[in-house]
This record gives structure tokens, C-alpha cells and sequence, in this order.
């Protein structure tokens, strides 16, 4: 008897060594739980903060240069490295880095101390150049708001009310193609203009539906191509020389292949912003547009 006494006595004894045991520990255990909660509610605020003091990437990649501009009047914006600058020809340049950015919706929000600019994923054509651009830019500052483009050019879907000057033929580079046409590439059917240089840059007018004349280096043509949407282009009727001037040797030979790989082209494309005509075997006329 005095032994099993003993024996309950005993467990008695360990279960309230171990109850003691639990409640020392416990507020340990509930400190140690608190300070991790609060770590992981430090970090998500730690996290949150940084995203808001940092810029929204529009340009695709962090240290990339964004850039839109817009006319009448005519201004020029950049954000690199969370600064925004702004330049237009008629008041000073401002620039400050980014204080808040966020973005809602398609909309990408930048304020600084002097502007708030605001970028919508919609496609937006310059008002001058006819250009497609991914963006759309509005800037709000000094009491007035600016409107215009911004982003990645996009290529157009369409040519037509466009005007071209050949760059290369087939691989080949012209030293004319970086000119501007002038009168006498365009008119030489005009009496009392001299010839142009003996590289003079074939032209390429299309107009509203699609229908194209120009100059092909020596002579002013009418027809040979109809150009269509998303890449289309197809044969037409040669309207004829509207100017019958004999050209020399490297004038003609240039004349020649221009109208030779034009009316072989069987799709039209964009690398860029220039126009490349293509033929089915992969010949290639490379145009850049001018206004």
C-alpha cells in the first residue's frame, strides 16, 4: 500500500515538473512566434516601399532610355534612371527623377516635383510623320498638357498616302539614298532642270488606294505595283515613262534593275522603320521613308 502510494505521489511530482516546464517555456515560444510575424510583416512593408520609390519599367528593361514626343507644340520627354526630362523649344529644360510611380490598368503613372506623366498601352500615330508608336503620352505641367506618342515604333499595316526613296538594291547601297528627293529626282519631266547625279536614288510614291508612281532614277513612271494590308503587294498596269530622257551608262543600269526587282516584288515588309520589297527569291528593294 505505502508503495503504490509512493508511486502515485511520484507521477504526481513529474506531471506538475512538466506543467511548470510548459508554462516557463510558453511566453518564450509566443515571443519567439511575435518577433517572426513581425519580421515577415517588416519585410512585406520593406518590399512594398521599395516597389512605390521605384520607377514602373515602360522601357522593357531597367536601364533603358523610354522616350515620346508630340507636336504643336513640339516636345521631347525621356526617363532613364528614374529621371524625367522634358524639352521644348520654347521654355527652359526641365528634368527631376521620379518621386512616385504606379501603375493602373493599361495607365503607367510618373510624378516629379515639376510634371506628372502618364503612359497608356494604346498605339498612337504622330501627328507629322503619320509614325504608329506603342504609347500613348500625356504630360501634365506648368499649367498646360501635352499630348503625343511613345514606346516601340510599331510597322504600319498599311503604305498608302506614303512616299519612299531607295536605299539599296538587291544588298547594294546607294550614296543618294540618304538625300532627300529633291526637284529633279522628282519632276525631271520639268524642261530646263539639269540631270541628277549619276547615283540619283529611285523613288516610290503610293497613294491613297495603294497605287504607286515615282522616279526610277532616270525617268518619272506611272503604275507596275498596287500595294495592299499586312504585307500584300501585287502587279499592275504600267502606266508608262511619263519622260523619255536617255540616262548614262550606270543612271540606266541602276533605272533598269530598280524596275526589274519592283515588278517582281511579291510581298512588302518593315525592318525597322524602313520598307523592304521582297521578290520570291528573296532579291530584296530596301526603301526609307521621307516626308
Amino acid at each position: 500500500m505505502h508503495r503504490i502510494k509512493a508511486s502515485a505521489q511520484a507521477q504526481t511530482a513529474i506531471q506538475q515538473t512538466r506543467a511548470e516546464q510548459t508554462l516557463r517555456h510558453r511566453p518564450r515560444r509566443a515571443m519567439r512566434a511575435g518577433v517572426l510575424a513581425l519580421g515577415l510583416v517588416g519585410l512585406v512593408a520593406g518590399c512594398a516601399g521599395q516597389d512605390a520609390g521605384q520607377p514602373v519599367a515602360v522601357s522593357g528593361k531597367l536601364d533603358g532610355v523610354y522616350q515620346a514626343s508630340g507636336n504643336e507644340p513640339f516636345w521631347h520627354m525621356t526617363l532613364a534612371q528614374n529621371m524625367l526630362t522634358l524639352e521644348t523649344p520654347d521654355k527652359p529644360r526641365i528634368a527631376g527623377p521620379v518621386l512616385h510611380a504606379h501603375a493602373e490598368g493599361r495607365d503607367r503613372l510618373y510624378e516629379a516635383q515639376a510634371m506628372r506623366v502618364e503612359v497608356t498601352a494604346k498605339a498612337c500615330s504622330d501627328s507629322t510623320s503619320g509614325q504608329n508608336y506603342a504609347d500613348t503620352v500625356r504630360i501634365v505641367t506648368q499649367g498646360r498638357t501635352l499630348t503625343g506618342c511613345g514606346g516601340a515604333s510599331l510597322a504600319p499595316t498599311s503604305l498608302n498616302d506614303t512616299r519612299w526613296v531607295v536605299t539599296a538594291l538587291d544588298g547594294h547601297r546607294l550614296a543618294d539614298g540618304n538625300k532627300a528627293p529633291s526637284d529633279t529626282d522628282r519632276t525631271t519631266d520639268q524642261p530646263g532642270l539639269k540631270a541628277g547625279a549619276p547615283d540619283m536614288a529611285p523613288t516610290l510614291d503610293i497613294n491613297a488606294s495603294g497605287k504607286v508612281s515615282g522616279s526610277d532614277g532616270c525617268n518619272r513612271y506611272v503604275g507596275g505595283l498596287e500595294f495592299g494590308k499586312n504585307g500584300h503587294v501585287k502587279a499592275a498596269p504600267q502606266g508608262g515613262l511619263s519622260t523619255l530622257m536617255a540616262c548614262p551608262g550606270r543612271r540606266d543600269a541602276l533605272a533598269r534593275q530598280f524596275s526589274s526587282l519592283t515588278r517582281a516584288a511579291t510581298h512588302w515588309r518593315m525592318d525597322g522603320t524602313a520598307l523592304v520589297l521582297e521578290t520570291e527569291d528573296k532579291k530584296t528593294v530596301r526603301l526609307r521613308q521621307v516626308f
